[in-house]
């Protein structure tokens, strides 16, 4: 079964009722007929909310994808950063892995520093980038077929990020045709 990955704005789309939610809706009803698989990148909860704070513990985001219903969605970890995640929502790292979430940030975000900042006034922005880029490292490693986002940066980087097994980015709407048409 065909597995697409939601990113942390696909979430909020369907939390606060955002115009891809139609889309999104539409995507999840595929989901739920049993046409497709939805993931989720359980670092979402770690990525900044729309009030500028992470979220303080996990039931809080699932509480999140309960109300954007999609508490039944498989959960995609990845591997975990020193105070960054949940212990039971992530996975331990190799030299390996932490290699190719290195270059996973450092093509999406090429002017990021890999390691949190000791300026708190720019953690925020950090977090965010490296967020992306354990959603781009999850989606690969979990081996899901299409990541759906809006974010322009993920659609501009398309091309490089295909060595790193992500080969299908699409948008909300695109994510409903390709669906439709399995």
């Amino acid at each position: 079964m065909k597995c697409f990955t939601l990113d942390s704005n696909c979430i909020i789309d369907l939390e606060e009722n955002r115009p891809d939610a139609i889309h999104l809706e539409e995507l999840k009803t595929l989901w739920q007929s049993g046409k497709i698989e939805i993931g989720v990148v359980s670092v979402s909860a770690s990525e900044n909310q729309p009030s500028g704070e992470s979220m303080h513990n996990y039931a809080e985001f699932e509480a999140k994808l309960t109300r954007a219903g999609l508490s039944n969605a498989r959960e995609l970890a990845p591997i975990g950063i020193w105070d960054f995640g949940y212990w039971d929502h992530m996975l331990w790292s190799s030299d390996e892995s932490e290699a190719q979430l290195k270059e996973i940030k450092d093509i999406l975000f090429p002017q990021s520093q890999y390691d949190p900042p000791d300026d708190f006034s720019t953690n925020s922005k950090w977090r965010n980038q490296t967020c992306d880029a354990l959603v781009a490292w999850s989606h690969n490693f979990h081996k899901s077929d299409h990541l759906v986002t809006r974010d322009n940066n993920f659609h501009k980087k398309a091309q490089p990020l295909i060595k790193f097994g992500i080969k299908s980015i699409v948008t909300p709407e695109e994510a409903v045709s390709i669906a439709k048409s399995i």
